[in-house]
């Protein structure tokens, strides 16, 4: 093997202080996710600041091994390839070379890698700026180290300035070259031999016109895969150049990435391999980039080339017309903002450049400009575009306002009154803040007030409500000029009155400093008219600053004061049952088999680890093109949800679905390079703050709810699917009404996304519109079938839960307040809100970091603020929405020891040992914290070696078998998942005590991470002996000891693993034993001897099955036969088995050819054959 010559390469870098907020990495599909992390705005690489690096070379392009900006472990030397020069080599594992590059426009790219080797076993990672794999090739063997071969790969990235790492996962191999290809355009002719990837076919010499090469040695199942750009959604011909000699007709299959059918040609015997003609499918593509697959069905064809022609006619371009706007004064009216356009079909909206002097908004159904103070502001009209047109190019108009009329100073008469107290933390900020506003009313006036950095929006409100009977006779405000001027961007305090009326009553610009002025900064004035109102206010319902990013850094309120009549109690403990905090996060693939779309009970068996799911569940799996929605199977992955949520049903699991990301079809009305699918769920163009900009969303809700709630008298003419048939055989969804599968819908998933910028983040406001469409159609306004209630009003609808947990309940309060302007109130008094469950996300790590990235690693909830979190979050609830219940549906901690979020090993305890403590410590804390649900993160790793947070969380091993953190969980639900919160004895060590049918059992811990251990007596009253359950890894079943205490008393040395205890008499349900060998099933010995012992044959057969069975269960037999694709049940048949042997046989020569699921129960254990009908 090559070794290294360059022993030692030390690395010097100026490191350069970046202050922002850092960005949470995404959960789920880590190419589709972080490759799109980096579009919003600059970030962090390796500590290093984006804005401080340089030499940002432009893709595509070319880009040569050597000229790397920083690298570790390697060495250059000369190469013999094509073009000389330098190449990179003494590349061994874990070496790395980073590029800097700009990147035009996200998309999909082709990266070709010219590398040598001849060694085998090479590996080759595309890394991101933040550490996660792009993309992964294997180095082929080459013939040697100067022996060099290109090798392709596909990634996704995204637009601006950026770093690419080039990381050896396996070593010895040499570098050249990389150069980096857009999608190509489309319509157009595409010569077969040109992929981007393809198995194992090979380029030839064809004799076809033209000449050339095209691809022969197309087997069964070979594919190619070509990245193209569709200009426009629409129907496309795709013609193929096709050869086929010998009889029988080949397969041609257009797929997509996610591997959907599009289209199936057949190709006809041509009479010779270079004996060419043209075969013709057509599909519809969606806009943007792509991939899409050529594969082989059928194989033994060459193919030569491909061409796409366009079906449907382009778009035409809308055009606005949007006349000059007149001076206005401040004091004015509303006005109307009026443009048109050529583009009938999608909205014109308007945005200002500057809310601070004229706001827009369309919440009244017509867009209305309101003037808020004296200056300049431009008014930009927009229009999307949709299938029929392009979006419109922006029309910009100037708007003047001009300042109102000098009012005379207010009379001196009378003073000023007495300063009003202000609670500052009950002011919400609509905007991804980090801080508070406590600065501004804590007394201190020479300290610069900051709110945070990295805010999505450059303009925005903060409110006070004031509490019920609470009110202000406000006559005077003070403020304490420090540091800056902000003349251009000034703060401006406002009330909205009891008639929702929003009235600017002070502006503060920092033109003194340090000094004290009042609400009018041109006023010469001195004594307390300096300070007065123009007109004392008396019917405040709020306080409104509205800011930029200065302030003053101290504010004070004058006149009178009357409290409110409700004071504020403290919440009330709740009573949780433990198995409620012990759900999982999980996708459908972790039920069902990918291939077959029918339950894989080897999955299922360990999913009942836990007491219920978190369903993440993509909008396009339901709806992949508009407005055709299917559900078995769903046309987009081809899952079976009937058959998911059926079998989680009857095995108990209790099921969450959370409806998040937003479908292609949606996206592509986004301009390139803002298509993401975890945008705000809206059109392009389309205003955040309407509940009517959601109504796609709602629409997609009422349909699943319809189906899988409760409610059997749904009108079924507002019910629809998509009944077509992708190919022959493909399964027919029809119409099904009130299954009664689902209780609980979760609208999106962390809809506070400030990472994502603008376009995936949504203030509570906005968020607020966003529920009140999904969950009642904006209390009915929006027209039949449309939102969640009005399919099931028993459902309840959860809220995304919120990335920003420690602001987040000042988040909901404004989602509050909202309901009370827009939703108004019920009969009972109580706000209309338009949800029922709060919900959030908290990940426990050593900076409180929020998920992200700036930890170094997890912690134990206990030390972190997790629990401080969860009061919060329950008090809140209890003050303001009626003790709403509380969920906590994301916390976790990742194994890799490269994570952020990673757990640590903690004296003689490993890493999944100190994972599976904190995890089961997690579930107990928010038990007693009065969070009534959680969900943990999550079922199986996303992708175990890699160092970004989340990608190693999973709590079940690939072979099914649970780690660790899985045993403690299972083993504290089947023990002691009934029992109920009561409270807590001790905070040091930590004693819980729960309860069950009046009987005690008790959980104590050492709350910490050191490996601490303390004393504790633990008084069982009148018990004689105890019962002490350890947690055991590797087990189904918790360590019990039996042990005397003394006079009731048992005194204990508590760890930092929780321990369970209760009375000798007390019985709980700790059964079972060690798991035996490696039972990737999870399940008895029994099951695994059922599927070896059963037999079926002939396979594929024509007219009968015989199965074989010997074993010593006598058991009868349950035989079922259905369809593979349609689920339908064509036999049932109960065999009595009274023999060691038995043999029987099914008749299946009725039934038609295809694919066919066999099923053999005996008791509780079960196999299953796939069965193969031809004629």
């Amino acid at each position: 093997m090559k070794q290294k010559l360059l022993l030692c390469t030390l690395l010097i870098a100026s490191f350069i202080v970046f202050i922002g907020v850092a960005e949470p990495l995404e959960k789920g599909s880590f190419l589709d996710s972080y490759s799109s992390l980096l579009a919003a705005r600059k970030t962090q690489f390796y500590g290093i600041s984006l804005n401080a690096l340089t030499n940002f070379r432009a893709l595509p392009g070319k880009i040569e091994a050597e000229s790397y900006d920083a690298m570790s472990g390697v060495n250059t030397e000369n190469t013999s390839d094509t073009g000389g020069g330098l190449n990179v080599g003494w590349i061994e594992m874990n070496d790395w070379m980073d590029y800097n590059v700009n990147v035009p426009t996200a998309g999909i790219y082709t990266l070709k890698f010219r590398l040598a080797t001849g060694q085998p076993d090479g590996k080759l990672e595309l890394r991101s700026s933040t550490g996660v794999v792009l993309g992964t090739l294997n180095v082929p063997q080459s013939g040697g180290w100067q022996g060099w071969t290109t090798v392709n790969m596909i990634a996704t990235l995204p637009a601006g300035d950026q770093i690419l790492r080039v990381f050896a996962k396996q070593g010895a191999w040499n570098f050249n070259w990389f150069e980096v290809a857009a999608a190509r355009a489309v319509p157009a002719k595409i010569e077969a031999e040109s992929y981007d990837l393809a198995s194992d076919v090979k380029p030839e010499t064809t004799s076809d016109t033209g000449g050339g090469e095209d691809v022969g040695w197309i087997d069964d199942n070979d594919w190619m895969d070509y990245n193209v750009r569709v200009p426009f959604n629409g129907s496309y011909k795709f013609n193929f150049r096709v050869a086929r000699s010998y009889g029988g007709d080949g397969k041609i299959q257009i797929k997509t990435a996610s591997g959907t059918v599009l289209s199936t040609v057949t190709v006809s015997p041509t009479g010779g391999w270079q004996t060419w003609a043209t075969v013709s499918g057509t599909c519809n593509l969606t806009a943007g980039d792509q991939i899409i697959r050529i594969n082989a069905l059928l194989g033994g064809w060459n193919f030569n080339w491909f061409e796409v022609i366009s079906l449907t006619p382009p778009p035409t371009q809308s055009t606005i017309t949007f006349a000059a706007l007149p001076d206005k004064t401040v004091g004015d009216a509303p006005f109307n903002l009026v443009a048109t356009s050529n583009n009938t079909q999608t909205p014109i909206t308007f945005a200002s450049s500057n809310p601070s002097i004229v706001s827009v908004s369309n919440s009244t159904g017509s867009w209305k400009a309101t003037v808020v103070a004296a200056g300049t502001a431009n008014i930009t009209a927009s229009q999307a575009g949709n299938s029929n047109y392009t979006a419109a190019a922006n029309v910009v108009r100037t708007q003047v306002i001009q300042a109102a009329p000098i009012t005379p100073p207010p009379s001196t008469t009378g003073t000023l009154g007495t300063k009003i107290t202000i609670d500052p933390k009950r002011w919400y900020q609509l905007n991804n803040i980090t801080y508070g506003m406590d600065g501004l009313f804590d007394g201190v006036t020479n300290v610069v007030v900051n709110t945070g950095y990295g805010k999505i929006l450059e303009n925005f409100d903060a409110y006070y409500p004031l509490l019920p009977g609470e009110q202000f006779n406000l006559k005077g405000v003070k403020f304490y000029d420090g540091e800056g001027t902000m003349t251009d961007k000034p703060m401006t305090l406002s009330v909205i009155t009891d008639q929702w009326q929003r009235i600017p009553v002070a502006t503060f610009t920092g033109q003194e400093y340090n000094n004290w002025v009042g609400p009018d900064p041109n006023r010469q004035a001195t004594g307390d008219a300096k300070f007065l109102l123009n007109t004392p206010i008396t019917n405040a319902r709020y306080l409104v600053i509205n800011a930029w990013w200065g302030y003053p850094t101290e504010i004070e309120l004058y006149g009178s004061y009357t409290p409110p009549t409700n004071p504020v109690t403290p919440a009330p403990l709740k009573s949780i049952k433990l198995k409620d905090v012990m759900h999982i996060n999980a996708f459908e693939w972790d039920v069902e088999d990918a291939q077959s779309s029918l339950v894989d009970e080897s999955k299922l068996t360990a999913l009942k680890t836990f007491t219920g799911i978190r369903h993440y569940m993509d909008w396009e799996k339901l709806e992949s093109t508009e407005g055709g929605y299917t559900f078995n199977p769903t046309h987009s992955g081809s899952w079976n949800y009937d058959l998911l949520y059926e079998r989680l049903k009857a095995e108990g699991v209790e099921v969450l679905a959370c409806l998040k990301t937003i479908p292609p079809w949606l996206q592509a009305t986004y301009p390139d390079g803002e298509r993401d699918s975890e945008n705000v769920p809206v059109r392009f163009g389309k205003d955040f703050s309407s509940p009517l900009s959601y109504i796609e969303q709602a629409k997609v809700a009422f349909q699943y709810i319809g189906r899988y709630g409760y409610n059997p008298n749904v009108d079924p003419s507002l019910m629809k699917v998509n009944s077509a048939q992708r190919w022959n055989g493909d399964g027919i969804n029809t119409v099904k009404i009130g299954l009664g599968y689902i209780k609980y819908i979760e609208c999106d998933n962390e809809r506070d996304k400030w990472w994502k910028g603008r376009k995936g983040y949504q203030t509570a406001y906005e968020y607020a519109a966003n529920l009140s469409a999904f969950y009642d159609g904006h209390k009915n306004t929006m027209g039949p079938g449309v939102g969640v209630k009005n399919a099931d009003p028993n459902v309840k609808v959860v809220m995304a839960g919120l990335a920003g947990a420690t602001t987040g309940a000042d988040y909901v309060r404004a989602m509050v307040e909202w309901c009370r302007q827009y939703r108004g109130y019920k009969a009972d008094g109580s706000v209309n809100l338009c949800w029922d469950v709060i919900n959030y996300h908290l990940y426990s790590d050593n900076a409180n970091s929020l998920q992200s990235g700036t930890s170094t690693r997890g912690a134990a909830p206990e030390v972190a603020i997790t629990a401080d979190v969860a009061k919060g979050y329950v008090q809140m609830a209890y003050q303001y929405v009626k003790d709403m219940p509380v969920w906590m549906s994301e916390a976790g901690y990742d194994v890799n020891q490269g994570s952020p979020l990673k757990a640590i090993a903690i004296g003689n305890k490993s890493v999944l040992q100190t994972q599976a403590d904190w995890i089961l410590r997690t579930s107990l804390l928010y038990a007693r914290s009065g969070v009534e649900k959680v969900f943990l993160y999550q079922v199986y790793d996303d992708y175990a070696p890699s160092p970004g947070q989340f990608a190693s969380m999973g709590l079940i091993n690939t072979d099914k078998t649970r780690k660790p953190a899985g045993d403690f969980i299972y083993q504290t639900k089947k023990a002691f998942g009934e029992f109920v919160y009561k409270q807590t004895l001790s905070n040091n060590p930590i004693v819980d005590r729960y309860e069950l049918n009046g009987k005690s059992a008790y959980m104590l811990v050492v709350p910490d991470e050191i490996g601490r251990t303390a004393s504790y007596t633990l008084d069982l009253g009148t018990a004689t002996q105890a019962k002490v359950y350890t947690p055991k890894a590797g087990s189904n079943a918790m360590d019990m000891q039996l042990v005397s205490t003394t006079q009731g008393k048992l005194t204990m040395t508590v760890t930092e693993t929780p321990v369970f205890v209760t009375s000798a008499d007390v019985v709980v349900d700790n059964g079972g034993s060690a798991r035996v060998g490696v039972d990737k099933n999870l399940g008895s010995a029994e099951s695994t001897q059922l599927h070896n012992a059963i037999k079926v044959y002939p396979n594929p057969t024509v007219d009968y099955i015989s199965i074989d069975l010997q074993n010593e269960n006598e058991n009868k037999l349950e035989v079922k036969l259905f369809s593979a694709t349609l689920g339908t049940l064509h036999k049932e048949i109960n065999i009595d088995k009274n023999e060691a042997a038995f043999t029987g046989k099914i008749d299946v020569s009725s039934l038609p050819t295809g694919v066919y699921i066999l099923e053999i129960k005996q008791g509780n254990d079960r196999a299953f054959r796939k069965i193969i009908k031809m004629k």
